[in-house]
């Protein structure tokens, strides 16, 4: 990352470069002048205008070359970026001075792999540097990709959208038939989403929370999770009161399926019995110590629960505090021995679900267009006009934040058939090559 301090007015800058170019035309005008002129100068005489001529051409040649090297044309990446964020600053950001002390903004840049990183220190000068964001990707012509706000300085990664996954093809990748001593062997490599982001369920981004509104792309991001955490041969579990294609293309796949407020209760219930069952047989035995399922070799178990709120709001007082009770087991207690949970709704206020269970859900991921401030407030923690770009949301596109991630980055789901059915076939040899629900712990 380079470092550049900017006082917005350049007038000594104006001012040093006026006084090489005057120099320099100084240096070739002068002997082309007395040249021309007919007077004839002794040999040591027109040796130095030879040489004040040559100068000249060589410093106005030079300063050319360094004044292009240095504007917005220029074919080297960071020195074209360092002259955009000079221009960029002068004409929305101000300086200001208290006698002979100047303050300034100051930017630190860098290009790699395509993409443009600015970090602005705005030292007081500037208080919506979500804005700036916004003006700079305008300025620039290019998409702001990630835009984060901390310690004192806003961070903007600009460059033009990756190509989204082929979510069919990921699904494949590493798949071997389980046929005599050629066990397909469990996997706890991260799910790539979209670039850089990524799901690391071995981590403290385990459990997710997904909001998306009815069409923005949700049923075929969930196939494709559900697809990736089979093909890494953990367990998956799916709840669909709705009993809509979701739970259609699991249940062909063999994947258990709860839909009534009953099979609900005891799908949950027999997960959080389970996840007892590893705590104190097996992680807290006197010489295993305190580890976690990754290290023991275990399978993950996965909750898809889609469409909480409107299992929440169809249940009996009773039936609801069960189900926010056994989930908010799974949400506190799961990381260590492998059970997730990942949460879905079509939008979320903050009164909707109990913090116990919102704040575990350290993977918050939104999907669509018509998302509200509240909701999109609630399910990232930032708001709309916070992410230094324009929202652009839409099927299958969004936003993420990941405790990697840090800030908030625009990502857009990997891609699958528009027919949901077509991804049954693979689910369910996914789910054949592992082993019984049954079998193990």
């Amino acid at each position: 990352m380079r470092t550049l301090k900017i006082r917005t007015d350049g007038k000594a800058v104006t001012a040093l470069k006026q006084s090489f170019l005057f120099i320099s035309l100084l240096s070739v005008g002068f002997p082309a002048i007395v040249r021309g002129s007919g007077v004839t100068a002794p040999p040591a005489i027109r040796r130095l205008l030879q040489a004040m001529f040559l100068s000249g051409l060589v410093l106005l040649m030079t300063l050319a070359l360094s004044v292009w090297l240095l504007s917005r044309y220029s074919p080297v990446g960071w020195l074209k970026i360092r002259k955009e964020l000079i221009l960029f600053t002068r004409m929305f950001l101000r300086s200001e001075g208290d006698g002979l002390l100047r303050y300034f903004v100051q930017w630190q840049y860098g290009v790699e792999n395509g993409k443009v990183t600015a970090v602005l220190y705005p030292k007081g000068l500037e208080k919506d540097t979500a804005d700036i964001g916004r003006r700079l990707s305008e300025y620039l012509g290019v998409p702001l990709l990630k835009y984060e706000e901390a310690d004192m300085r806003a961070v903007c990664i600009f460059g033009c959208p990756p190509e989204r996954f082929d979510g069919l093809q990921k699904m494949k990748e590493g798949i071997t038939e389980w046929t005599g001593s050629n066990r397909p062997r469990r996997s706890y490599e991260p799910v790539p989403i979209y670039d850089d982001v990524v799901w690391d369920f071995i981590s403290e981004a385990l459990h997710i929370m997904l909001i998306a509104p009815s069409g923005a792309g949700k049923t075929c991001f969930l196939a494709y999770l559900g697809g990736m955490i089979l093909n890494r041969l953990h367990r998956l579990y799916v709840i669909d009161a709705k009993s809509a294609d979701l739970s259609m293309i699991f249940r062909y796949a063999g994947v258990p399926v709860a839909t009534t407020t009953e099979e609900i209760i005891q799908m949950l219930t027999g997960l959080v019995e389970e996840m007892e069952k590893r705590y104190y047989s097996t992680f807290y035995t006197y010489d295993s110590g305190v580890t976690d399922f990754r290290k023991k070799g275990m399978p993950g178990h996965f909750l898809i629960f889609d469409e909480i709120l409107s299992v929440l709001s169809s249940a009996d007082k009773e039936d609801k505090k069960e189900i926010e009770r056994l989930l908010g087991q799974l949400a506190l207690k799961g990381r260590a021995a492998g059970f997730a949970v990942i949460i879905t709704a079509q939008k979320l206020n903050a009164t909707d679900l109990p913090k116990s269970i919102t704040e575990q859900c350290q993977t918050r991921i939104i999907l669509g267009k018509l998302v509200s401030e509240e909701t999109f407030h609630q399910a990232t923690l930032v708001y709309k006009k916070e992410i230094g770009s324009v929202y652009r949301g839409g099927v299958g596109k969004g936003y993420a934040l990941t405790p990697k991630t840090g800030g908030l980055t625009y990502i857009e789901t990997p891609l699958l058939p528009q027919n949901i059915e077509e991804c049954a076939e693979v689910l369910k040899g996914l789910k054949d090559r592992g082993d019984s629900y049954g079998e193990g712990r």
